[in-house]
């Protein structure tokens, strides 16, 4: 079984003394905007600052007011506002990040935490000891810094799916991603997206699955129904698209 983590997160001095949250706390309802923000931080602090839409509400704001417990309606107003003061970014409307949080993020793991007390408490008794064993207490401290910095990095390593992973993903979202094309692309390409390396393979199987819903041809009863006119040749239309010369 992995070992628990623990994870907090850290808040400058000037938080609300800042220019946006400041403006966003002016704004009728601004408290619970800014607690819907600290909320938001507190959800992506073991994803490093992102979060996703999965798609099981109508949007991103309906799903996340489900996740933290808060009226999607004011979910609505501090997304809005999060986006216009560049405190939240998104390219597609699925992957979404809070730009300074990852300089907010803490995290060790239990073993960490309990060396980290012991030697604290260790550090406290020997505080009025001689000069090297105050060194050597300092010196600790820095190795436990730096266990640390080795344990985000480990955390924060992309791990590709497996096959079965995939189809299972597939098999839950009942879409047509076919999953053995899925692995063999990425794989081809390192798993790297563009020029950056994949961070959430989930998120690649969402974006190939409205890309093909996309580019779905239309049936001719599809067409006939968008014309909505009792005029329109569907006979011919019919005969197109089975010679195949409707575009």
């Amino acid at each position: 079984m992995a070992e628990k983590r623990y994870f907090w997160l850290k808040l400058y001095d000037d938080f609300f003394t800042s220019k946006r949250i400041k403006k966003l706390r002016s704004i009728a309802g601004g408290d619970t905007y800014t607690i819907i923000y600290l909320k938001m931080q507190l959800k992506a602090l073991k994803t490093d600052g992102y979060l996703y839409f999965d798609g099981v509400m109508n949007d991103f704001a309906e799903e996340l007011a489900l996740d933290i417990d808060e009226s999607p309606e004011d979910v609505k107003v501090t997304i809005n506002y999060l986006m216009s003061v560049g405190l939240l970014e998104t390219n597609d409307g699925e992957e979404y990040k809070l730009p300074f949080l990852d300089k907010c993020i803490g995290s060790e793991n239990a073993s960490a935490q309990r060396v980290r007390e012991h030697r604290a408490k260790q550090k406290a008794l020997q505080c009025n000891t001689d000069v090297t064993e105050v060194k050597r207490v300092c010196n600790a401290e820095i190795d436990i810094e730096k266990d640390k910095e080795i344990d985000k990095s480990k955390s924060n390593k992309f791990t590709p799916p497996t096959l079965e992973e995939v189809k299972e993903y597939c098999k839950e979202r009942n879409n047509t991603v076919d999953p053995d094309t899925f692995i063999n692309f990425y794989e081809s390409k390192g798993w790297f997206v563009g020029k950056n390396k994949m961070k959430d393979w989930r998120a690649c199987v969402r974006t190939w699955e409205r890309n093909r819903n996309s580019t779905q041809k239309k049936t001719g009863y599809d067409l006939y129904r968008e014309t909505k006119s009792s005029n329109y040749n569907f006979d011919e239309l019919e005969k197109e698209i089975k010679n195949g010369t409707h575009h």
